[in-house]
């Protein structure tokens, strides 16, 4: 059994300590099968972690686990660590971004490789978007919902809540979504969805300023192009094939 936020070693040496109670450092190698290299290394962190203490009796040093209620004491440790390194991390992102708008991109196309990567995209669009905006989304074949269906819905969701519209055109194999907010969306004139005849080789999102390009492939590739002429060429030709689509 492993535990959480503790090594492999460490949590064999807490377990074994656990079961033979106050011990040498011979009888906790036996049990735990860690090596005598690697022993009191373990034995020192599990001391600054408070989950071990020490005696010294006639020469020698044994060792006792502590309560194992002391645990909850490492997650809240963990807690508070991950508290402070978002406070950081929102300082971090701020002057990135700073530094990111006077410097200016001199590529207007991005590309990204991953699951990770499309979500990294798909996040920025949102980002950007405001109220009332139309976002324009072209082809989901049945391939696309299998790999990153959860995600998709959730990205809608977030979408919703912004106020955003959104017209999607699928694919012939595209499956349905049935779920109550999904409909309610379409109810609130947020959501507006068609049919095409044909099969998307991609997974197009398109916006006032962008347009993303998706290919899942054996690695998900995105592809961001930031122009606003280019997203306004794509936009004029995603309404014509909306015009001829099936409700």
């Amino acid at each position: 059994m492993e535990i959480p936020l503790l090594t492999s070693g460490e949590s064999k040496v807490y377990q074994a300590l656990i079961e033979l109670g106050e011990t040498s450092v011979g009888n906790i190698i036996k049990s735990s099968g860690v090596s005598h290299s690697k022993i009191y290394d373990i034995l020192k962190r599990l001391s600054e972690k408070g989950l071990v203490s020490s005696i010294n009796k006639n020469g020698r040093q044994y060792f006792s686990a502590a309560n194992p209620d002391q645990l909850t004491a490492l997650v809240d440790d963990e807690e508070k660590k991950l508290i402070k390194n978002k406070e950081n991390i929102s300082q971090l992102i701020k002057q990135l971004k700073l530094r990111q708008d006077i410097s200016k991109p001199t590529s207007i196309l991005s590309s990204y490789e991953g699951f990770k990567g499309m979500k990294t995209v798909l996040e920025l669009v949102l980002s950007k978007i405001k109220r009332d905006e139309e976002i324009f989304v072209l082809g989901s074949p049945k391939k696309i919902g299998n790999q990153a269906g959860g995600y998709l819905k959730e990205w809608q969701k977030k979408r919703i809540e912004i106020g955003a519209k959104c017209k999607i055109l699928t694919d012939l194999d595209s499956p349905s979504w049935e779920e109550t907010w999904w409909k309610e969306s379409k109810k609130e004139k947020l959501t507006f969805t068609k049919r095409s005849s044909s099969m998307s080789p991609a997974y197009l999102v398109i916006t006032k300023n962008f347009v993303v390009t998706i290919y899942f492939a054996e690695v998900i590739l995105s592809l961001v192009v930031d122009h606003s002429e280019i997203a306004k060429k794509y936009g004029h030709f995603f309404n014509i094939l909306w015009k001829t689509a099936t409700p």
